[in-house]
């Protein structure tokens, strides 16, 4: 966790502070784990940092070590085959034009991932707002065509928690 701050009053056994790059860091954080859950967020503008990749790929091999099984990673529904519909595949244009780094980097993210022998599962919002949950529902395993939904991240972590123990969303991309 690189900002533990941000965890004040939430209900975790350990919190362990370093870069997802610290390889000792992170297989602290592994120690006794069943699973691990990626969550980056680049902030300031910060698109050539390799976070996505380098970070990953650290996580991965160190999940390995620690025969860490299963693998959730939160990521993005804007580029690629996670896109759908014509609308969604403007939107997704328009960003590739902006975030072109960002991204190649998830790209390799996605390919280390499949890589890895882990069970894991990518959950790939398109739009995330903060408010209340909606409502518990399950992702699909495919993008959506006509719409850019709205999750929220009470929703997202839901579909976090419910896919975690899930064996139907090993090795599968979930778009809430």
């Amino acid at each position: 966790m690189r900002d533990p701050e941000r965890l004040a009053g939430a209900p975790a056994a350990r919190i362990v502070r370093g870069e997802p790059f610290e390889e000792g860091k992170v297989s602290e954080a592994l120690a006794g784990a069943d699973a691990a859950v990626i969550a980056y967020a680049l902030r300031g503008g910060r698109r050539n940092v390799p976070l996505y990749f380098r970070g990953t790929r650290t996580i991965v091999d160190a999940m390995r070590r620690a025969r860490v099984p299963r693998l959730l990673v939160l990521s993005e529904a804007a580029y690629g085959p996670h896109t759908a519909g014509p609308l969604n595949r403007t939107v997704s244009a328009l960003y590739r034009a902006t975030a072109r780094p960002v991204i190649r980097q998830r790209e390799e993210q996605d390919a280390i991932i499949a890589a890895s022998g882990l069970d894991w599962t990518i959950v790939r919002p398109v739009i995330l707002v903060e408010g209340p949950a909606h409502g518990h529902r399950r992702a699909p395993f495919t993008p959506h065509h006509s719409r850019a939904p709205r999750t929220t991240y009470a929703d997202l972590a839901h579909v976090l928690l419910d896919a975690l123990d899930d064996p139907a969303t090993y090795r599968r991309d979930l778009y809430p």
